[in-house]
């Protein structure tokens, strides 16, 4: 899935980001060991580096400062967080040797690795790791994780002790602290609004397993971060063993700098998709990404090439306001019509070119927490919505629906981004908007530009009905969209939702527990997510790459952004002689 990278267009993520950057991914089961260990007979990797091409450009690479796909996908390679994600779904260590929580579930400590270290030689440590939580937190901090780590306190305990307080304990917890880790030796005393434009956004220096040999608007050449120390003890294997994510884990032996298969990585930019395609075609990279879903799976239909699709945790929906001011929406039966008035299958066919899957639920049917006996899909069945709606007192005569009591037929006014900003957004809204109209309804599409449409018209309440992109995330917390209390100035529930029985469950799924304690917490929410209907959810979207059969290693594994799918790049190699 495309979409535009824009400051403005990032603001309907930070609206609707269900606290992206906090309880955005998963602490999910317990996995037996199966971490994805090299072939202990690998195909020879070709000396030269992987060469991948990007759609858009890098602007500032550091964990704060990136906007642009191109700046994550380089900072998911360059720096490290204080666990990552392993196979599975499972959560390994990364500049964490080990971690703890107490029993209350709001007090995590995480023992730094002795050898863990920096581009430049400089030890990582726990004021690391306490300045980028402070930094996310800072009122002058207005970057893609602002805000998300605002109930979280942090403090340090010598060179490589840090401790999280959390205000709300949470099961997905420790999948934050998957956050990258930025240098506080390069970057303390820098104000928050200084930090775009601090160099080190074209010059970074962090400790993951790759580091940058020479970055420009053109292109970016990363070497193995191993290369930087040649004493340093060659890897066993680059994955440390997977982990339930409430037990402490056994020390872990990692060296400092485990060596990748891959010689190198080489991004190349582009401004135009036509010409990344072309690229790609007369042999001059090894994949291509940010292609829309059409041009994608033409570039994989050619010899010798295949499409990586990685299951999203992004949901497109159709959000209703249910404010006292739309009775229209305030039955579960209608809203449960309305969702059965969508052809879902032709609207994925139509507005993601068929890279998504279709959603039944608010939670992701690739998560572990998703039950599908607890929220069965609602079929297409546009007679049957039909019935619905009178049989909830409504009314079909010329010129549309009326309310039951109503003299004049509805108008919906459904809004959503304009084209430029997200195309599969818009396209999406325009499908929904023709299958209304196809049972009756009276619908007026609305694009607007992202500013506007989150801003003056969510933010404020100020709509009817609206579609857009909510991140869910690899763990769910679906509290900050669902909750009543999150109506306030600043909350995720544009929708105006006022349900306590809900919001006893929103808490209870939220929180820490085994994987069968939360798993029963997820089924309960779910199915009172089937008997509210309080969204409609249309689509998760797929994250997928266009690779050549020489590239091998990646596996396919659920991923809250596109660059998420380097989480197994150490495995990954170019064979040779094929």
């Amino acid at each position: 899935m495309t979409r535009t990278d824009s400051l403005v267009v990032g603001a309907l993520v930070a609206l609707l980001a269900i606290l992206a950057g906090l309880v955005g991914v998963p602490a999910l089961a317990p996995v037996a060991s199966t971490s994805a260990e090299p072939d202990p007979t690998p195909v020879v990797s070709l000396a030269r580096p992987y060469r991948e091409g990007v759609l858009g450009h890098p602007m500032s690479v550091t964990p704060l400062t990136a906007r642009t796909q191109a700046d994550r996908d380089l900072v998911s390679l360059v720096y490290s967080g204080l666990v990552r994600n392993g196979p599975l779904g499972s959560l390994v260590p990364d500049l964490a040797a080990r971690w703890s929580v107490d029993d209350s579930g709001t007090v995590w400590t995480f023992e730094i690795r002795d050898d863990a270290q920096w581009h430049d030689g400089e030890p990582v440590t726990a004021d690391d790791v306490a300045f980028t939580v402070r930094m996310l937190q800072d009122p002058g901090y207005h970057g893609p994780a602002a805000g998300s780590w605002n109930e979280v306190t942090v403090e340090t305990v010598g060179l490589r002790t840090v401790i999280f307080r959390l205000a709300t304990p949470l099961g997905g917890f420790l999948q934050a602290a998957t956050q990258p880790i930025a240098p506080s030796h390069l970057l303390a005393g820098v104000p928050a609004e200084a930090l775009p434009d601090h160099p080190l956004g074209r010059q970074p220096v962090g400790s993951g397993p790759f580091a940058v040999a020479s970055l420009t608007d053109a292109s970016a050449e990363l070497i193995p971060a191993a290369t930087l120390n040649p004493t340093a003890t060659p890897s066993s294997g680059p994955f440390p063993r997977a982990t339930d994510s409430l037990a402490t884990p056994p020390p872990t032996p990692r060296p400092s700098r485990p060596i990748p298969y891959l010689s190198g990585i080489e991004f190349r930019f582009f401004d135009q998709p036509d010409t990344l395609a072309d690229a790609y075609r007369t042999g001059q990279l090894d994949a291509a990404s940010g292609l829309s879903p059409d041009l994608e799976r033409q570039l994989a239909s050619t010899p010798g090439s295949r499409s990586l699709r990685y299951p999203g945790s992004t949901l497109t929906a159709a959000l209703l306001n249910l404010r006292p001011g739309h009775p229209e929406f305030s039955s579960p039966a209608v809203r449960t019509a309305l969702l059965a008035a969508i052809d879902r299958r032709a609207l994925i066919a139509g507005a993601f070119a068929t890279a998504a899957g279709s959603a039944s639920s608010l939670i992701p049917p690739t998560s572990s927490l998703f039950d599908p006996s607890a929220d069965p899909p609602v079929p297409y069945d546009p007679d049957a919505a039909r019935a619905a709606l009178k049989k909830a007192g409504w009314t079909s005569a010329a010129g549309g629906w009326r309310l039951p009591g109503a003299k004049s037929p509805l108008t919906i006014e459904l809004l959503s981004p304009d084209e430029a900003s997200n195309p599969a957004a818009f396209a999406a809204a325009a499908a929904v908007a023709r299958d209304w109209t196809a049972i009756g309804l009276t619908v007026t599409h609305t694009p607007l530009p992202p500013a506007e449409f989150v801003t003056e018209r969510l933010a404020t309440g100020a709509f009817g009905a609206a579609v857009g992109d909510v991140t869910v995330g690899l763990d769910p917390d679906l509290y900050p969209l669902l909750a009543s209390s999150q109506t306030v100035t600043g909350g995720s529930n544009v929708i105006g939702l006022q349900d306590q029985a809900l919001d006893a469950l929103l808490v209870a799924a939220r929180g820490p527990g085994t994987a069968e304690a939360r798993e029963a917490a997820y089924s309960a929410l779910q199915k009172q997510l089937a008997n509210g209907r309080y969204v409609l959810p249309l689509a998760f979207a797929d994250e997928s790459i266009v690779v050549r059969d020489t590239v091998e290693g990646p596996a396919v594994r659920q991923v809250a952004d596109p660059a998420d799918r380097f989480w197994d790049v150490l495995t990954w190699r170019l064979a040779a002689g094929r």
